[in-house]
């Protein structure tokens, strides 16, 4: 007879067997993926898919494939997607002897060049085939980049969603402006960087590290049910003082929850919690409480809690939201301040799920120098995806003119920050 003891043996096991490895892909997926620092996991693989030979030398990743060395003779695919495709499609085999057999498979990219806009849809499609959950983190180009590489970024990231659980679109545009005004170019393009290693190490925190409230690998299969849909994902964190409300304040102001086309209604969420051991249940519920009101999904709250001893007085929150094809619906205007949809389980609470339509502080922590703690009063314009940009013409053909859409406003076109006085 299994006792309880024996069940929650088995249950440790086959979170330590969990398989999970990210890919970076491309020249911009393999150094974010470089750049990772996985805070105690070190059972999560790394890997990185290139067609540049000399870049893929450089990577400190010990896993890597060179793709179509018979296409481009391991010379990159000079920011061309034919021959991105048609490197990656000559070596399809080597791919999935990469995926193997893993449980999670998380692809990081940069869309908008010839290698990454490419692959990546083959890697997922790759992975469809086995019984992996696939999620995605990948970058957009700044529009400074061009209207070429913006056009290629939009219809990868089409394609893309398509053939992953859940991918977590990161508009460099958007994201600069939480850094400096005087940021460098290269700390410009790690600004991204920074975003997908919080959320990978949210993610597998969740799976991988014993928690306060821990979540198995099935209850975060079942946020990601089914591939297409879009997800949501943003970050908090506070440090000292009333760090579970200042966290809570630097979440609700993420600016990857405030994107044009984020989907009123969520159909489920995963919340993950990284405290020290001084934060209690009463928090946690508090925490939780907040969450629900603003990010209600229609039909569950995926929650776990992980313990960092290292911490003292210091709260992170991440959430990854999804909405599924069928819910990718415009939004009614809200005409009172609470709509019940669901109910937590799993934390003995009943808590009905509602819309705050309380106006948040305006600047991310990330957005404040470490000189500069005090909130800014300012609100900038955020860029929404390209395939809510057309609005009225959304319908018809492009209207193109030396590569670009001319039925999409300009500042859009041009990525003009309005700052709203």
């Amino acid at each position: 007879m299994e006792t309880t003891t024996d069940k929650f043996s088995a249950q440790d096991t086959a979170q330590a067997d969990l398989k999970i490895k990210i890919i970076g892909v491309g020249g911009a997926g393999t150094n974010a993926v470089d750049g990772l620092k996985l805070d105690d996991l070190s059972d999560v693989r790394l890997a990185a898919i290139n067609t540049d030979a000399q870049a893929l030398n450089q990577s400190p990743i010990a896993e890597k494939l060179v793709i179509g060395r018979s296409v481009t003779r391991g010379l990159g695919a000079g920011g061309e997607v034919e021959i991105g495709k048609a490197a990656a499609e000559a070596d399809r085999n080597a791919i999935a002897r990469m995926i193997g057999d893993m449980d999670l498979i998380i692809l990081v990219v940069g869309l908008g060049g010839g290698t990454g806009s490419a692959t990546a849809a083959i890697v997922a499609e790759v992975a469809a085939k086995t019984d992996a959950l696939v999620l995605a983190f990948a970058t957009l180009p700044f529009s400074f980049e061009g209207a070429r590489r913006k056009r290629i970024a939009e219809d990868s990231i089409g394609e893309l969603r398509q053939l992953v659980h859940g991918l977590v679109p990161l508009p460099n545009d958007v994201l600069l402006q939480e850094g400096e005004e005087d940021t460098s170019v290269l700390n410009a393009f790690a600004v991204a960087d920074h975003w997908i290693g919080r959320g990978v190490n949210s993610l597998c925190a969740t799976l991988l590290k014993t928690g306060l409230i821990n979540q198995d690998f099935s209850s975060v299969r079942s946020v990601f049910q089914s591939r297409g849909g879009k997800t949501i994902f943003g970050t908090g964190t506070a440090t000292g003082g009333d760090y579970v409300k200042d966290a809570l304040e630097d979440l609700f102001i993420c600016p990857l929850l405030h994107l044009g086309d984020r989907p009123a209604q969520l159909d489920c969420i995963l919340v993950n919690v990284i405290c020290g051991a001084d934060m209690g249940m009463a928090k946690i519920n508090e925490v939780m409480t907040q969450v629900s009101k603003r990010f209600g999904s229609r039909e569950d709250i995926v929650f776990g809690a992980v313990i960092d001893e290292s911490r003292s007085q210091s709260l992170e929150l991440c959430i990854l939201g999804k909405a599924e094809m069928d819910s990718l619906v415009a939004p009614e205007p809200i005409k009172t301040p609470k709509e019940p949809e669901a109910i937590i389980t799993g934390l003995g609470l009943e808590t009905e799920i509602s819309v705050d339509k309380k106006a948040p502080r305006p600047v991310h922590r990330s957005k404040l120098s470490k000189k500069e703690q005090a909130a800014i009063d300012q609100d900038e314009f955020n860029f929404i995806d390209a395939d809510a940009q057309r609005g009225y013409f959304e319908k018809t053909d492009r209207n193109d003119y030396k590569d670009e859409d001319l039925d999409v406003p300009t500042f859009m076109r041009r990525g003009i920050k309005i700052k709203i006085k």
